[in-house]
């Protein structure tokens, strides 16, 4: 690649980037206004920052409630989708069954259902359960849609384990579940945790489902709580800009940590 070709290739990247980060840029100025100069040079940071929406958000509106909430939901779901999708992962990738691949195909079929399509369904099972206006009502469907793509991807990272490690394993004694726990884990640790935050953001993220099994405000995650912001005769704003920063922080706080592990759990099974 000629230095030609390097430049007009990183200034490329430089307006890619520029154009991504430029919401986010605009949220944060709207999130630090005050309501009078709020469309006052939108561009152009505010002196002295007025942090009075991070206040008024968290303290008055809930919005710390909402958060906890929004946590326990999305560890819920994530724990599930952690503790089940790498089995089923193993099991397609290593073991051999009748109709192994009829099963998965079944898998697979989940990831072209959208959600919407099977929510009046889902609302009447759990209706019938009990279990609407719960958080339990919410963790369980998240994780079934997380599924079909969980173990399609726990399939893909098993298979890079190499068989001799299981057929030593098996040799030395050890049994299957033990070979699960104690060999193939550790090889697919980074696989885990990329499938954990992939988990994790799709269930902070979610709105849709919530919103229709949720009716209590005690109860409501930060997607559906950051909506009361919005009121009949006007919109909050600098709050919602707030509710926006508040709620993208520890998402991004997590990639950040996981930022390796992540990387190295998607390019697995990229190379045979």
């Amino acid at each position: 690649m000629t230095r030609t070709s390097r430049i007009l290739q990183h200034i490329l990247l430089l307006v890619f980037a520029l154009y991504a980060l430029m919401p986010i840029y605009l949220v944060l100025l709207a999130s630090v206004r005050s309501e009078s100069d709020l469309f006052s040079g939108p561009l152009s940071l505010p002196w002295p920052i007025n942090f009075s929406n991070f206040r008024r958000v968290w303290f008055e509106s809930g919005f710390s409630q909402f958060i906890v909430n929004s946590l326990v939901i999305s560890a819920g779901s994530t724990l599930l989708v952690v503790l089940t999708a790498p089995l089923a992962g193993f099991a397609f990738a290593k073991l051999k069954f009748k109709g192994k691949e009829a099963v998965f195909a079944l898998f697979l079929a989940g990831l072209v259902v959208p959600a919407p399509s099977v929510i009046v369904a889902l609302y009447g099972d759990l209706q019938a359960l009990g279990l609407l206006n719960t958080r339990i009502g919410v963790i369980l469907p998240q994780a079934a849609l997380l599924l079909p793509f969980s173990i399609f991807m726990m399939r893909t990272v098993m298979e890079d384990v190499p068989d001799e490690l299981l057929e030593a394993a098996v040799i030395d004694g050890a049994t299957l579940f033990e070979t699960y726990v104690k060999v193939v884990l550790p090889v697919v640790r980074p696989g885990l945790l990329s499938l954990a935050l992939i988990a994790f953001l799709f269930s902070w993220q979610e709105y849709l489902l919530p919103l229709v099994v949720i009716q209590d405000e005690a109860l409501k995650p930060l997607t559906v709580g950051a909506a009361t912001l919005q009121g009949r005769y006007g919109v909050d704003y600098g709050g919602i800009a707030a509710a926006g920063i508040i709620a993208f922080a520890p998402i991004v706080a997590l990639f950040l940590i996981l930022q390796r592990s992540f990387t190295r759990g998607l390019t697995a099974g990229a190379v045979k």
